[in-house]
């Protein structure tokens, strides 16, 4: 899958990186990227990390935990990247401004987006897919909490449903990005975009 523009990179396969935790996670990262969740063995994972078992299993006792490592790392990404641009969002045009940004042609193979996991995860890992739920339910409380702020300072009226429109934002970035990757064409997600803003729009006061 490619980058898009509010998630972080995935994690990198460093055989230098100090840490052993980072380094299984991205061994298992670039599996299940590669060759899905069928991929996610014990023992190929900790050749690629070069990790021994006995230090794979202190990090990861249960098998399913490593999953659950690789959604919360993807999210926590996403939510660097994104937490600090958000917090600067005190009017209706900042956050206009801020969807804004992803009209750029589609990124690179080189990194992947928290939502391709979904195709990984989704009805084929069952706690694989119950983390993915919760990463995004974060990230649709941290854009919602955004919306509420705008709501309280008048921007938006009382009667806007801040959750609900959270999450018409981020299925506008999820889908029109997924169609920009397969049409190469920008102009997939700037249409989604502002089809999904014209609705936050409507509650403008």
């Amino acid at each position: 899958m490619t980058a898009d523009w509010y998630d972080g990179r995935c994690p990198r396969l460093d055989t230098s990186e100090p840490d052993s935790r980072a380094r299984v996670v991205a061994a298992a990262t670039a599996l299940l990227m590669h060759h899905g969740v069928s991929s996610l063995i014990p023992a190929r994972i900790q050749a690629a990390a070069r990790v021994s078992r006995a230090e794979f299993e202190q990090l990861f006792p249960d098998s399913d935990a490593i999953v659950e490592a690789i959604v919360f790392t993807q999210l926590d990404a996403v939510l660097r990247v994104q937490r600090s641009s958000l917090e600067a969002v005190q009017h209706l045009a900042d956050l206009e401004q801020w969807l804004s940004r992803p009209f750029a042609p589609p990124a690179s193979e080189s990194s992947c987006v928290l939502g391709s996991l979904i195709h990984h995860l989704a009805d084929r890992h069952d706690r694989g897919h119950q983390a993915l739920a919760r990463a995004f339910s974060q990230w649709k409380t941290m854009l919602a909490s955004v919306l509420s702020r705008l709501q309280a300072a008048g921007e938006l009226e009382l009667g806007a449903a801040p959750e609900t429109l959270a999450v018409g934002l981020i299925a506008a970035l999820q889908g029109g990005h997924l169609l920009a990757h397969l049409t190469q064409d920008a102009d997939q997600l700037r249409v989604t975009l502002e089809m999904a803003f014209d609705q936050v729009r409507t509650y403008a006061t």
